[in-house]
């Protein structure tokens, strides 16, 4: 710590520090040489102060912390209290150097990652010839090369046939990440093999590491209300805090044989007291260095109110696909009843205009099985629903049960002796056939949701599935209530209603239609890792690794936050409190008001801190 503090300010307070000594001496020296002394001991710690203080009344027209020191200190040396007035900047100043130290460790932790932003890439044309660019001029598609110990600047496919990558930056997982040819890598990760090539899926401002930064960024603007009650405290509290000083010098102008020296020594006490650094300081502090702790677990959160959101949520209400299931479907059967040559190639052309993770498995199983398109015109997808389109000017549809069925105009009564999620396909009001297709549960969701069990959280789980798969989903992972076969505007209908009946919800999912809902909810978390842009952007808390444990984790560093902060006010007010009652009964003195303005500031603050450490029990 002592690093951080330039080399002029530790002299001026040694120097400082060094009169101080002399004067609770009480060493017998020429009057005007002790006058030089302290002047120059004085200006040279408060001069910064002081011009701050009067910078702030006169351009801002508010009182800040400094101007009741300053007052203060003018009132100590009006009295010839001239240790007093020393030691109360002195140790305002020790306290100014906490806080810098605790908000420059804060800070580092929390943002180091955007020292990470990556200034160029090697863009490699049709030709192999590699270019140097700047990130932002890589469009969508192209193919750029990463050395061993480059940053992945832009997300894409890895076109190498293996990588291993250091994700640590965005996970907070310590541990390599092994990638093979064709995986989708995020921009963050340090190439620590040889040389890979990737072909680029978004533009730099939509990567990985930009959203993060961008994040990180934002989190400022939104503050938990405890945070927002002391900012807007400050501005009011000192003004009353000098008026209230005031009528206490006063006071022997309407009290007879009042000691005026005694009352303006009582009215010094309460201003060298009642300065809220250590109130403005430790609340805000304590949630930022829980966003830092909470960040090292590879979560992200926008903003210390979600932190307070987090520690107070009694519900959790989870998507299914890609949430608490992998999100990568296997194909276990592909039925024809009819047409059997234009089955599969109808299904892989309307699949392959979806990105949903049952389209992208269907289409990575009709290209390894050599399945060639057909051409189709007029195509809608109707989002929770199916596709849409038109082949040789009949009309094709492919999707849910459902959907099928109002198609086909009959019933569709297929029995099967296992749970899978089925795909059907129609033709000119005819069911041609159907695929289905089986997704995992995580295996982390079962010991997940019993962590949330043992924090009294109910869990929800809303599906856009069929109602036998995604009860067996949930029965499976022991989640207590399950809601399926959701489209996008039921589930935030469902978000709603849940809403009225719990405290704080929160709500996590990792889809574009999970979008809404992530907005709705009182704290939106979003898978981030394989998650769609659109969900990251509505959401409040990112997981950066898609480990959906994380969740837990979040909740439970917001608990220590929140508690810690409170604990902090609490201690602050209860300390000032007790040192202003004895103050006003003339027990307290100049020094025991230093003693509880700058060392409760110091122990806050240091209590604060504390949050930075609380990360290393979860990587």
């Amino acid at each position: 710590m002592l690093d951080s503090i330039d080399r002029n300010t530790k002299i001026s307070l040694l120097y400082a520090m060094i009169v101080m000594t002399i004067l609770l001496l009480e060493v017998k020296m020429n009057t005007y040489f002790l006058l030089a002394l302290v002047a120059s001991a004085y200006l040279l710690v408060s001069y910064k102060i002081i011009i701050r203080a009067f910078k702030t009344l006169f351009s801002r027209f508010r009182m800040s912390e400094q101007f009741l020191m300053t007052i203060a200190t003018f009132g100590a040396l009006a009295l010839q209290d001239y240790a007093e007035a020393i030691a109360i900047i002195v140790f305002y100043q020790i306290g100014e150097i906490f806080e810098d130290y605790a908000q420059g460790k804060s800070h580092k932790e929390i943002t180091s990652v955007i020292a990470l932003k990556p200034n160029n890439v090697r863009l490699i044309d049709a030709d192999g010839n590699e270019t140097i660019v700047k990130p932002r001029k890589v469009p969508i598609g192209s193919k750029i090369r990463v050395l061993a110990g480059e940053l992945v600047a832009i997300d894409g496919v890895l076109l190498s046939n293996n990588a291993s990558l250091d994700m640590s930056a965005l996970t907070g997982e310590s541990e390599p990440y092994a990638y093979k040819k064709g995986d989708v890598i995020a921009s963050g990760g340090v190439n620590q093999g040889s040389v890979i090539e990737i072909e680029t899926t978004v533009k730099s401002k939509d990567s990985s590491i930009n959203r993060l930064i961008h994040l990180i960024e934002d989190a400022s603007l939104y503050k938990s209300k405890p945070e927002a009650l002391i900012s807007r405290f400050s501005v009011y509290y000192t003004p009353i805090v000098v008026s209230i000083a005031a009528m206490l010098a006063l006071t022997p102008l309407f009290i007879a044989d009042a000691s005026a020296k005694d009352w303006i020594e009582r009215a010094l006490v309460f201003l060298v007291l009642s300065c809220p650094c250590a109130l403005v300081l430790s609340v805000p502090l304590s949630f930022f260095g829980g966003l830092g702790a909470i960040s090292k677990t590879g979560v992200m959160v926008k903003g210390s109110i979600f932190i307070e959101s987090l520690a107070h949520a009694d519900a959790i209400a989870f998507d299914k696909t890609g949430t608490i299931t992998h999100g990568k479907f296997d194909v276990n059967e592909v039925v024809k009843l009819q047409k059997e040559d234009l089955v599969l190639p109808l299904i892989y052309s309307l699949e392959s205009l979806t990105t949903h993770p049952i389209g992208t498995a269907i289409v990575k199983y009709c290209k390894n099985n050599n399945i060639n398109a057909v051409e189709l015109t007029d195509v809608h997808e109707i989002s929770g629903c199916g596709i849409t389109a038109k082949y040789q000017g009949l009309d094709v549809a492919l999707g849910k049960k459902d959907f099928i069925e109002e198609k086909i105009n009959n019933k569709i009564s297929i029995e099967k002796d296992y749970i899978a999620t089925e795909i059907y396909l129609a033709l000119d009001g005819e069911l041609l056939g159907y695929i289905t297709l089986s997704d995992k549960e995580k295996e982390e969701a079962k010991s997940l949701i019993s962590t949330l069990k043992k924090l009294n959280i109910k869990t929800y789980m809303i599906s856009g599935d069929k109602k036998e798969v995604a009860l067996d989903i949930a029965n499976r992972v022991g989640i207590d209530e399950c809601f399926y076969q959701m489209l996008p505007d039921q589930k935030l209908e469902r978000i709603k209603e849940l809403k009225t009946k719990h405290k704080k919800l929160c709500y996590v999912g990792d889809g574009i239609n999970d979008a809404p809902s992530l907005a709705a909810s009182d704290v939106g978390i979003a898978m981030g890792q394989f998650g769609s842009a659109s969900a990251v952007e509505a959401s409040d808390v990112v997981i950066m690794n898609d480990d959906i444990n994380k969740v837990a984790i979040a909740i439970e560093l917001s608990k220590k936050t929140l508690s810690l902060a409170l604990s902090n006010m609490v201690l602050v007010l209860a300390v000032k409190l007790l040192i202003l009652v004895l103050g006003a009964f003339g027990l307290a003195n100049i020094w025991l008001a230093i003693l509880g303005d700058v060392g409760l500031c110091v122990i806050a603050v240091l209590n604060a801190m504390r949050a930075l450490t609380w990360a290393k029990k979860y990587i």
